[in-house]
């Protein structure tokens, strides 16, 4: 558990479905245009946290955006544990009370897709009730703070399985390329589309010379993080090492491919890595059967895409050229 504040003595076990009394009288703060904006950045700005390199420091300041965004004196996230069960991971704000001193509580089941990953338990200000712009700004939370936990907490507890890399947790290069052939098997079987997307960093060997290896491997674990959380849960993504990373988007074609490269780059651009900053990225896409049927072949045009995005100046998506007809 990251320190920074006494946990919660049993506010995680109470029911997930606690029901918030409902609000009275004038709101002031987060009911405003102004500040719902400043609000969603400091919910924003948590997700990001979440997604930094497993450090104390990044939980703190993640529990602490989210008492900004949600004006309540204490916040604890729980996750759900190897046995099944939740476990205290990080806590911030003052969770000791005095006779006399009740306060509203909260307690929200953080979910990933259908899986139950954790809880989030949020104690408001002395004489404060929920109010419903902060309810509004805690539903939506929930679902964006369960997919950055989920896909957190997944990639770390597969990084030591065969087949992962260590750093990330991601699929290998072996069982990227073995995870193509099947798939391109059965595109080929039932006529489905197919596409690959090869994503390279931009100079991040540069980086690893400036800030050091251990900087770098926390800043590819994040970018680790950041791929999943942009694609669906049916498509693969592996790092094929050093700074290259491979998307595997089984029924899609082209169009929809850049579509996801193009978010893919963006998503990494937008994301402030700590110590290191900005980090931008160069993607080619290949799609099937158009660019090929076999493995090999879509790999191979991908690879000469994201050639193509290098050389016309990295920090863009090239997809491979049409094939001329006659």
């Amino acid at each position: 558990m990251s320190r920074g504040a006494e946990f919660p003595s049993g506010i995680g076990r109470r029911s997930e479905d606690l029901t918030p009394p409902r609000t009275s009288g004038a709101a002031r703060s987060i009911d405003g245009p102004v500040e719902r904006r400043r609000a969603s950045r400091s919910l924003w700005a948590a997700c990001e946290a979440l997604l930094s390199a497993p450090d104390p420091r990044a939980l703190n300041s993640a529990l602490d955006q989210l008492g900004a965004a949600f004006e309540c004196d204490g916040v604890a996230l729980y996750a759900v544990g190897p046995s099944g069960t939740l476990e205290p991971w990080c806590a911030r704000g003052d969770w000791r009370v005095t006779p006399g001193d009740l306060r509203d509580c909260m307690s929200v089941p953080l979910f990933r897709n259908e899986q139950r990953v954790g809880t989030l338990d949020l104690q408001a200000r002395a004489g404060q009730r929920w109010r419903p712009a902060q309810l509004a700004l805690i539903r939506t939370a929930a679902g964006a703070l369960g997919a950055a936990l989920g896909a957190r907490v997944e990639l770390e507890s597969l990084r030591r399985q065969p087949g992962r890399d260590p750093v990330t947790g991601l699929p290998d290069a072996g069982t990227f390329h073995a995870r193509v052939e099947e798939e391109m098997s059965r595109a080929r079987r039932h006529g489905l589309p197919i596409s690959i997307v090869l994503v390279d960093l931009d100079h991040f060997g540069a980086l690893n010379a400036r800030f050091g290896r251990q900087v770098g491997d926390a800043s590819l674990a994040e970018v680790a993080l950041l791929l999943r959380l942009q694609l669906r849960e049916t498509d693969i993504v592996a790092r094929l090492g050093g700074d290259s990373f491979g998307v595997l988007l089984p029924e899609t074609d082209a169009a929809p491919a850049l579509r996801c490269a193009n978010r893919i780059t963006r998503a990494l651009e937008e994301h402030t890595f700590p110590r290191v900053g900005r980090v931008t990225a160069s993607a080619g896409v290949a799609a099937g059967p158009r660019d090929g049927v076999e493995a090999l072949e879509l790999l191979e045009q991908a690879d000469r895409s994201l050639g193509l995005a290098k050389k016309a100046g990295r920090r863009r998506v090239v997809v491979a050229a049409r094939p001329h007809t006659h």
